[in-house]
């Protein structure tokens, strides 16, 4: 479902929230990492959310405060996506464009994280790759076909260089798939949270290896734009959560949804097979183009960024519009 009581109060609440690129551009649709010792931070910059003049800009910092251009990408359609993922002893950067209504992925890798690569074009055109990760020495990633809902489909696809990626198999085929992160068990497992375009909420896939076939169920809540991350043995998923009075199932419809809604950025715990509202970033008051959160680990804290429009809703995605990147400093749950 919904966010039941986006007010009540949760187990932790951000240390400070604080804007870190606020330029009256659309910033969004960022990735954070940590990298040799120093940050890095890749985005989208635009006009507007549904504008289709992004170009992917890499900052880098030493202190998540101060931050200097590094990179910048522009194929030519709307860069958008950032993905920055370890593999190789290399820090890899993917991202999607959006060129004449088709997307392509395309993939740029650093040493030092301030010398990036050409951005080549990886995988096949008409899919957007989202959140990589690496286990057992190769990259997975949930890859998903946009379009009418009943020709989306998701699947895993991998790569052992980078650049060369290969379909494993599907994961949920001619449902409105849409976002899919993954988590990965010590024995392989894989936990893939899906986002849906059909319904409120999402949901919860399960594969073992060679990931054939796989067991679905309810999210419970919506999931779009999440990221996964395990730190010190607990899961991660930061996500963006609808919150409306009153809360809708999350079997509903999304067209049940309106314009009469609220979203929010929201960390979930995952705790025994169930996510568990754990910590809000943002106010709900006006809020609606949010999210696509990513963090690092610092000490008892996860640094988060996320984005949030600098404009109040006014009922849909406007050409031109401003959204401001925040970073939050969360505490870890303790035990």
């Amino acid at each position: 479902m919904t966010l039941a009581n986006p007010h009540a109060p949760l187990p932790a609440r951000p240390r400070s929230v604080e804007k870190i690129v606020a330029d009256g551009q659309h910033n969004a649709f960022a990735s954070f990492a940590k990298w040799q010792g120093r940050y890095v931070l890749a985005l989208r910059k635009g006009s507007g959310h549904t504008a289709r003049d992004g170009v992917l800009v890499v900052l880098g910092s030493d202190d998540a405060r101060a931050w200097d251009a590094v990179a910048r990408f522009d194929t030519g359609g709307d860069d958008r996506d950032a993905q920055l993922v370890a593999l190789g002893g290399r820090l890899w950067l993917y991202f999607n464009a959006l060129t004449d209504g088709s997307f392509a992925v395309y993939a740029s890798s650093s040493a030092d994280g301030r010398h990036w690569s050409a951005p080549q074009k990886v995988y096949r055109d008409g899919y957007i790759l989202w959140k990589p990760v690496q286990f057992g020495g190769r990259l997975y990633a949930g890859v998903h076909r946009p379009g009418a809902d009943d020709y989306r489909h998701v699947h895993l696809a991998a790569s052992d260089d980078g650049l060369q990626w290969e379909k494993v198999g599907a994961i949920r085929e001619g449902q409105g798939e849409s976002e899919t992160s993954l988590l990965f068990g010590a024995d392989g497992h894989l936990t893939a949270f899906l986002r849906d375009q059909t319904t409120v909420g999402g949901a919860i896939m399960e594969a073992d290896p060679p990931y054939a076939e796989w067991k679905e169920r309810s999210a419970g809540v919506h999931p779009s734009g999440q990221a996964v991350y395990v730190f010190d043995g607990v899961t991660y998923v930061l996500s963006r959560a609808f919150c409306c009075d009153p809360p809708l199932p999350a079997a509903a419809p999304r067209s049940e949804l309106g314009t009469a809604v609220d979203q929010v950025t929201v960390i979930y715990t995952y705790e025994n097979g169930a996510l568990m509202p754990y910590c809000l970033l943002g106010p709900l008051a006006g809020n609606h183009d949010s999210s696509y959160a990513t963090a690092v680990r610092e000490g008892d804290e996860m640094w988060v960024v996320f984005h949030r429009s600098a404009h109040e809703y006014a009922g849909d995605y406007r050409t031109l519009d401003a959204a401001d990147l925040h970073l939050a400093r969360v505490p870890l749950k303790e035990g």
